[in-house]
């Protein structure tokens, strides 16, 4: 993550009508949304990387929210806002205990979710650390990303894109699948993730950097290895 201002938010509420609240709230704040609706694509969602904190509702139609963030506590690394209708002291002792961070109750106030959401970013934030690869380190405390020759400062969706490539070495993204992880559920309507990496290309030969550090991969998207 990189800043408590701009983050990716992933939500998993089964609610049609909360989904759309919680979208447009987030949305409004500043944030990438992108919402689901049951535990299973909230897994696969979280786990994919590029979330900094999941809105997960207790009851879901298939993996309870519970074993879901028991899972994304074992498997991957993300901050859990638990959101439920659930307000006695045993069901908030089970969320906390399986991995949440906070727990909500449902009704609640946009306000004070908001609040709490900035709050756990801003705690994630104190903890990220960077990511190294082929000699390359980026800072998200910085936005920085620096070499043996040099260091320089990125916009913040080039260094999350950055960042995407170099956590996962070997993994082939589609454009899809990076816009959705820089932009949640808003997609550009442009070429950006060709852009995108032109400038990364630019910015790291500046830095010592060979081009092919991202490599295209025909018909299928970009990678590093």
């Amino acid at each position: 993550m990189t800043t408590t201002d701009r983050a990716h938010l992933l939500v998993v509420e089964d609610d049609p009508r909360l989904q759309g609240l919680l979208r447009d709230a987030f949305a409004a704040a500043g944030h990438r949304v992108t919402v689901v609706g049951t535990g299973g694509e909230g897994l696969e969602a979280a786990l994919d990387g590029g979330v900094d904190l999941v809105v997960l509702d207790l009851n879901l139609p298939d993996v309870d929210g519970v074993e879901v963030a028991r899972r994304l506590r074992a498997d991957g690394d993300v901050a859990i806002l638990m959101l439920t209708a659930r307000g006695d002291v045993a069901s908030r002792v089970e969320g906390l205990y399986a991995g949440a961070a906070d727990y909500v109750t449902k009704p609640f106030d946009v306000q004070e979710l908001l609040a709490r959401v900035h709050v756990r970013l801003r705690e994630r934030r104190t903890t990220d650390a960077a990511v190294a690869h082929a000699g390359i380190e980026l800072r998200p405390d910085t936005l920085s990303v620096v070499t043996n020759v040099g260091a320089a400062v990125l916009p913040e969706l080039e260094f999350e894109l950055l960042r995407l490539l170099l956590g996962h070495p070997g993994r082939v993204w589609s454009r899809d699948d990076l816009e959705r992880k820089l932009y949640g559920d808003d997609l550009p309507e442009s070429n950006t993730v060709e852009v995108f990496v032109s400038k990364l290309r630019k910015r790291l030969r500046a830095l010592g950097v060979a081009d092919d550090l991202i490599r295209t991969v025909r018909g299928k998207g970009y990678t590093v290895l």
